[in-house]
């Protein structure tokens, strides 16, 4: 019987087989890879008026992509937060890994959009030299990723007619693992970061922000956001939550409709229960 790595490293690979090969998806990468923007953290992102909606604010138990179908469906222009390896485009999607990145990039086009050249100078090498597992607020913002695949735990490929476009930013949570390093996250270091809850709080406020800002500047009406850093990276969801209630305030007239998307078992609902507390 497969264990589950290689169940996901064949969904991975039949997702990459179909972006190669079919006409569609191939122009699609290229379309999505020449409108590809990469934001630096001291970068000043140029906010348009926003529309003073009055949003849906939804938390959810869905999957990131499960969720944003659901607004493209209904014509909305919808952004989606990839909760990413600072240091390996796909995180460990080539290994059989199932965090939430992983999982966006066996069902889309995102991978080969993230893995060029470009983004590899500007966004990964420079995370694996600093040695440093907070990462920065670096982004990249990839337009018009197609999503092919169900997003379920065992992704089936949808009827071209079902296929949808989503938006991705690419941002890098704060790893705070007792050993940074591993083959998915290289460059992060030997050591847990010395960070207290107050220090981090400040940290993801500008992290955050800059999140909020990037979807917004590209005209997003529907945002799909989680339980950033809350996984792998270790981050405290009690602290992520409150932060994100606190930016949601600042921006949530840019949107119509933002959904934290929480997925999780009955038996680890732990991310899930701190952001139904925290977002109202």
């Amino acid at each position: 019987m497969k264990d589950r790595r290689e169940i996901n490293i064949e969904v991975f690979e039949d997702t990459m087989k179909h972006y190669k090969s079919n006409p569609t998806l191939k122009a699609a990468v290229s379309n999505s890879v020449a409108n590809q923007k990469f934001t630096a953290a001291d970068e000043t992102v140029e906010l348009p008026q926003c529309a003073g909606y009055t949003p849906t604010v939804t938390v959810s138990g869905k999957r990131s992509l499960e969720a944003a179908v659901e607004y493209t469906k209904q014509g909305m222009k919808t952004c989606v937060l990839n909760f990413a390896s600072a240091s390996n485009p796909g995180g460990g999607v080539t290994l059989g890994a199932s965090a939430q990145e992983e999982s966006i990039c066996r069902c889309s086009t995102l991978y080969p959009c993230l893995n060029t050249g470009d983004m590899w100078s500007c966004f990964y090498t420079p995370h694996r030299q600093a040695e440093n597992p907070l990462y920065n607020n670096d982004c990249i913002y990839t337009p018009d990723v197609y999503v092919i695949k169900s997003d379920t735990s065992i992704p089936k490929l949808l009827p071209e007619s079902e296929w949808q476009k989503v938006n991705i930013i690419t941002c890098a949570a704060p790893n705070l693992r007792h050993k940074p390093s591993n083959s998915m996250n290289p460059g992060a270091g030997d050591k847990r970061a010395d960070i207290n809850d107050k220090e981090l709080a400040q940290l993801l406020t500008s992290r955050i922000r800059r999140i909020f800002e990037i979807a917004a500047a590209n005209g997003n009406e529907a945002l799909i956001l989680g339980a950033f850093g809350c996984g792998a990276f270790k981050n405290p969801p009690i602290v992520v939550a409150k932060v994100f209630a606190e930016q949601l305030q600042a921006f949530k007239g840019c949107f119509k409709a933002i959904e934290f998307a929480v997925f999780h078992t009955e038996r680890e609902a732990g991310n899930y229960n701190a952001f139904k507390a925290a977002i109202r």
